[in-house]
């Protein structure tokens, strides 16, 4: 709350009804406070005076977002009989005419105007939940200034302080465009609350050496390093709690990458799936994520010292136990890595049977699923380039990929997957640099 509190602030200080587009530069793990900010903002506790609005809705393509915005708030309007009826107890007489409007820009001017405040600035705020085409957004922006904006009528929307997506729209405007940075310094946020009462609390504690921990590895100090990874372990076997335990020895483990100690790794690595195969062995669920987690730290170690057949022999049994907790999306992530590091080294056996095996979860994986998992790109690539063999499930992935995406979903697949699977790669290049 301090830090919404602070955004706010900011907004007074920097935004004027001039402003058609305005957008919060925040870095990418800070939109869930973009959010926050938009949600409040949207609601009675909002300290703002603006009429702010919030919407989720995807953006499909620029020719028809501002069509598909107008009929979600049209759906909200008419479902919220007792919004609808708060307004009229609080004197805003009869309905809103809002088959009237022509446009975007007309409606929201056209809302204010019902609800009987036309000079208080209306924001639209926008995250989402779908955007396969950041270029073509940028025309979906470019047409917004274009069109007859009345004063106070604004569009807001997050942005990435290093990827700078609508900048260019941004720069052509500037006089009618506001973009607003702040530092909401999360992590000491996070870090505050996290270890609060960590002098009673072994799991606060135990979070302390974590934090303590990151900034070691980060500042290239081992023995710090050592000194707080020891005493986690410490924590871990006096709690008598497995899953803190696992946890000590794989955030220890991962840590020492940096620093490439190998035989220690190894060793953290082997008494941590101890201790996950144990607490499977008692049916504690939580250990079995844990466990997945353990196969994808081995592949990735296995990597560093180029045993490259034993990290794709690692990913592919993460998949496989996977598929045996039912975790079929988890499955799928898996072989994923492991398509991906096997395309890169050339290994089209491994690539095959990765492919093959996500491809057998088809009936198992829902389409939601689908769509929030990497389950499109291995289906493209199957279709394309299975063998004859899986000519019935070459059928079937298709079918499941066109009632999931549509009849294009090719294309949509590969426009996804220039973003998705080019940060994979430097991934995967990444650890390769490592094996040097």
């Amino acid at each position: 709350m301090q830090r919404l509190g602070e955004m706010a602030r900011r907004w007074q200080q920097e935004v004027r009804p001039r402003h058609r587009l305005v957008r919060w530069m925040l870095r990418p793990e800070d939109h869930r406070m973009y959010e926050g900010f938009c949600r409040l903002e949207a609601s009675q506790h909002g300290s703002l005076d603006s009429l702010f609005l919030f919407f989720y809705t995807p953006f499909e393509s620029a020719e028809n977002y501002s069509h598909a915005i107008m009929k979600d708030w049209i759906r909200e309007y008419e479902e919220n009989v007792e919004q609808r009826q708060v307004l009229s107890g609080a004197g805003v007489k009869g309905e809103w005419d809002y088959k009237s409007c022509n446009d975007l820009p007309q409606m929201m001017d056209s809302y204010r105007q019902w609800l009987g405040v036309p000079s208080t600035p209306i924001v639209l705020a926008l995250l989402p939940k779908e955007m396969p085409s950041p270029a073509a957004f940028n025309v979906w922006l470019e047409s917004w200034m274009q069109q007859n904006v009345a004063e106070g009528v604004q569009l807001l929307l997050f942005d990435h302080i290093q990827g700078n997506f609508w900048g260019s729209v941004f720069e052509r405007h500037i006089a009618h465009s506001c973009t607003m940075q702040h530092d909401l310094r999360m992590e000491q946020a996070v870090r505050e609350i996290a270890t609060a009462g960590a002098g009673a609390d072994p799991h606060a504690s135990f979070r302390q050496c974590l934090f303590e921990m990151g900034e070691a590895s980060a500042k290239k100090d081992r023995q710090r390093l050592q000194g707080w990874g020891e005493k986690a372990l410490a924590l871990g076997r006096k709690s008598g709690d497995g899953l803190l335990l696992a946890t000590a020895y794989i955030s220890y483990a991962g840590m020492l990458f940096n620093f490439k100690s190998h035989g220690k790794i190894e060793t953290l690595l082997g008494e941590g799936l101890k201790v996950c195969r144990k607490g499977i062995a008692r049916e504690e669920e939580g250990m079995k994520s844990l466990l997945l987690q353990y196969y994808a730290y081995r592949g990735s170690h296995c990597q560093i010292q180029k045993q490259r057949k034993e990290a794709l022999e690692w990913f592919i049994r993460m998949g496989e136990e996977a598929v045996g907790f039912g975790y079929y999306t988890q499955a799928v992530s898996a072989y994923y890595k492991a398509f991906i590091f096997a395309r890169y080294k050339g290994f089209d056996k491994e690539k095959e049977k990765a492919v093959a095996s996500a491809m057998l979860l088809t009936d198992r994986i829902s389409e939601d699923e689908v769509l929030s998992s990497e389950y499109g790109f291995l289906a493209a690539e199957f279709v394309q380039r299975g063998s004859d063999e899986w000519s019935i499930l070459r059928g079937q992935v298709e079918e499941k990929m066109q009632r999931a995406c549509g009849p294009d979903w090719r294309e949509g697949v590969e426009e996804m997957e220039k973003n998705y699977t080019r940060q994979r790669v430097r991934e995967v290049e990444q650890q390769a640099l490592m094996e040097e």
